[in-house]
């Protein structure tokens, strides 16, 4: 197109570095005129990009100068919204009201076996959004109503089941892996992974969102294994049960997208000269890849209903038959955090397998616990990174969520999700240097900038919508039904507008502490408390104190007397947003550490 090019041009898709692969893609070669759409469309979310983020950034940074805000504040299709995410946990979490639900669990006596079992919840039972009861009288009426009484078997069934090897790594699995089991973060996981395919040449490519594998690379297997034995002798247990013929469900050529796993190559390296992080890499990429070509792991499974007097409780067992690739490789178990706070009942699976239907027993032993509701947790880096595959659960509308799952539709492990996995460490990493969330004891915490920034953007610039709405617009363009030129005036537009209405609100500047240092400890638990410009906070606990309190900037004196005293004298100068009006009022801090307005005898809350 540049260059006045006439002649055909043909394009060649390689998925897989693999030599026979690589001969068989040039056998078909595609009309690089096929593209065109894809084109055009890589071309609009590009430039569309570059204006949102470089208008949004600048017209966001020069409102926060005017404010004394000294840093950065950057807006991007994709960074703010993950921002977004991140405040919001935050939000939540601590918001959080508890409740309390209550389980019902029976202890059973069949003979000499005593299994331990978990009431099925009635369907007409007082329960909350996760199938819990949240009536003390009517489970205490429950466990009342089954003390002592007969107990039936009702269904018995053992089963045989095999588990298989985790599927080799995703660039993204990669890196979630690595961030819990030896705390690396994505940015500096994804340069490691770089530094092992470019310098050593020891793994395929790095970038992969992809898996699964070819069947090419299935036959490169004997040779791969064998050069993995000879370089990782402490690995020679893992070695002993390898079976190159085994052929797992990571081999599939109908799932393998642009790219195949990221796996190890067939090339003899000297661990010895990698660096400890390399090598905790490197050895983690092989073990996923091994693990396809060792035995699946094998267990039993039984469950055992029982009914007793009109009410069912289940029980339920595994045992392993068979470790295979466990006895090698950690076996994660994922947590849904929908999933109920309530836990499974333990039995012995000996007393649950021998179990047939018809048998009785007696509950002989019935408790009822009362438990409490549990906030969503706190990001990490892993879990955060997990979620940014999915964020369409997030999203309240029904037809931007559709997009957004539509988005990633033939994508292995994507449903709804923003960002790319070579790209989402890098956007965690610039948030965090550009001050809008920390990192404590491995939670992601966003400070005061980046909640006033969340909460003075508009809700578009801060959810996933935008990339929803803009994916429906470039498959217009992929399929010529808009031209990028009319894309990009509408985004023009838009842009204008936002940057016209710009509103950083609550948005401090950096200016210089209110306090030099503090003559004071934390109310809550006396503990040090720690200055920064815009925020007092204790060390050790939850205690946060902003020192601007309805647009007025307190001074250190009537800062240390709140702190030590829990009140202050009547002050003037507050600002009702309200009414708009100012008025005077004393501070005090009630049983909880809260800030509250004094008017008279009557205290309101700050």
């Amino acid at each position: 197109m540049h260059f006045g090019n006439t002649a055909p041009v043909k394009r060649i898709l390689i998925n897989d570095m693999n030599a026979n692969a690589a001969r068989k893609a040039l056998d078909g070669l595609r009309d690089n005129t096929e593209f065109y759409g894809l084109f055009q469309k890589a071309l609009a979310r590009s430039i569309g990009d570059q204006l949102y983020g470089f208008n949004m950034t600048r017209a966001c940074t020069l409102a926060g100068m005017a404010k004394g805000v000294k840093s950065v504040l950057s807006v991007g299709r994709v960074q703010t919204p993950i921002l977004g995410l991140i405040v919001n946990r935050y939000l939540a979490n601590k918001s959080h009201a508890s409740a309390f639900y209550y389980t019902v669990a029976a202890s059973l006596a069949f003979g000499n076996s005593r299994p331990q079992a978990r009431l099925v919840v009635a369907a007409d039972a007082p329960i909350d959004d996760k199938n819990r009861i949240i009536d003390e009288a009517y489970a205490t009426q429950v466990a009342d109503a089954c003390r002592q009484k007969p107990a039936d078997v009702i269904e018995a069934r053992v089963e045989e089941k095999q588990t298989p090897a985790p599927l080799p790594f995703a660039l993204l699995d990669l890196q979630v892996y690595m961030s819990k089991t030896h705390s690396i973060d994505a940015e500096k996981t994804l340069a490691l992974t770089q530094a092992l395919r470019e310098k050593y040449k020891a793994i395929t490519y790095n970038r992969s969102d992809c898996s699964y594998l070819s069947d090419e690379q299935f036959a490169e297997a004997p040779e791969t294994l064998s050069l993995l034995s000879q370089a990782l002798p402490d690995l020679a247990g893992m070695f002993t049960e390898v079976n190159s013929e085994r052929k797992s469900r990571a081999f599939d050529d109908s799932k393998v997208s642009a790219h195949t796993a990221i796996i190890p190559t067939a090339v003899k390296i000297d661990i010895a000269q990698l660096s400890d992080e390399e090598r905790a890499v490197y050895l983690a990429i092989v073990k996923r890849y091994v693990a396809q070509f060792l035995p699946e792991k094998r267990y039993l499974s039984a469950e055992v209903r029982f009914g007793v007097n009109g009410h069912t409780f289940v029980a339920r067992s595994t045992k392993v038959t068979q470790p295979g690739w466990t006895a090698q490789v950690t076996e994660e178990n994922e947590q849904d955090e929908d999933a109920s706070d309530a836990a499974e009942v333990a039995s012995p699976f000996d007393a649950l397998a021998d179990m047939k239907v018809g048998d009785a027993g007696v509950c002989d032993g019935i408790t009822v616990a009362k438990e409490k509701t549990k906030p969503l947790p706190l990001y990490t880096e892993a879990e955060l990174l997990k979620d940014l595959r999915r964020v369409a659960k997030y999203v309240k509308d029904p037809r931007i969520k559709q997009l957004l799952i539509d988005r990633d539709q033939g994508k292995k492990g994507e449903n709804g999700g923003i960002g790319t996995p070579a790209t989402r460490g890098a956007v965690l990493a610039k948030l965090q240097e550009r001050g809008f969330y920390a990192v404590e004891k491995k939670k992601l915490i966003p400070t005061a900038l980046g909640l006033e920034f969340i909460a003075a953007l508009p809700a578009i610039a801060t959810t996933p919508d935008m990339t929803a709405l803009w994916h429906e617009q470039q498959q217009m363009i992929e399929a010529g039904e808009l031209t990028v030129d009319a894309f990009l005036d509408e985004l023009e537009s838009f842009i204008a507008d936002q940057v016209q209405n710009i509103d950083l609100g609550n948005v401090q500047g950096d200016g210089k502490p209110v306090l030099d240092s503090l003559n004071a400890q934390c109310p809550m638990c006396g503990s040090e408390l720690a200055v920064t410009p815009r925020v007092i906070g204790c060390r050790a606990c939850a205690f946060k104190f902003y020192p601007e309190v309805s647009g007025k900037m307190l001074s250190p004196g009537q800062i240390e007397a709140l702190l030590t005293t829990g009140k202050t004298g009547v002050l003037k100068g507050f600002h009702s947003k309200k009414t708009g009006k100012s008025f005077e009022a004393a501070l005090k801090l009630n049983q909880e550490a809260k800030l509250e307005f004094v008017y008279g005898r009557k205290p309101t809350r700050a």
